[in-house]
């Protein structure tokens, strides 16, 4: 067994946090990372905004397993971050107003080009955080995490 060492540079890293909406929606979403989470996230089911509630009752559990169908919080990867900005581009190309293809700097470079200048941008530094449904690749993937590669707290002298 090989333990990984418990480092945090975020409060809310590995935390199980309580999200809460005004039509009374509660859904418990774990931070599977050591970074910042959202305040606010879309329910569930997509109709309407969820915010972190009642932080006091946010709990600690970085060798959690998540399970399936649970949402949490992953880091956003350069293949996510290309999946929103190409449904972007084809929203936006040729339509409205103020039409991707005119602007400036990615009009020039055409759909493809303009979809990954703006991935770039919403992966920003590498630490933005996506929600993501657990499935069972996920879920196998935190238990073999949490009995071969337990994080252990380094300990005081």
């Amino acid at each position: 067994m090989n333990d990984r060492v418990l480092t945090r540079r975020f409060a809310e890293a590995f935390m199980l946090m309580k999200y809460a909406g005004k039509a009374g929606e509660v859904e418990w979403l774990w931070n599977s990372r050591d970074g910042v989470s959202p305040f606010g996230v879309s329910t569930g089911s997509g109709g309407g905004i969820m915010n972190h509630a009642d932080w006091r009752e946010d709990v600690f559990v970085p060798n959690f397993v998540p399970p399936i169908g649970m949402r949490i919080f992953v880091d956003l990867t350069m293949d996510k971050a290309l999946v929103s900005a190409r449904k972007r581009v084809s929203e936006s190309w040729d339509r409205g107003q103020y039409q991707m293809k005119d602007h400036p700097i990615l009009g020039p470079l055409g759909p493809a080009g303009a979809a990954d200048e703006l991935a770039k941008e919403i992966v920003g530094n590498g630490d933005q955080p996506t929600v993501e449904i657990v499935t069972e690749e996920i879920h196998d993937h935190f238990r073999m995490l949490a009995s071969k590669h337990p994080f252990r707290q380094e300990r005081s002298a």
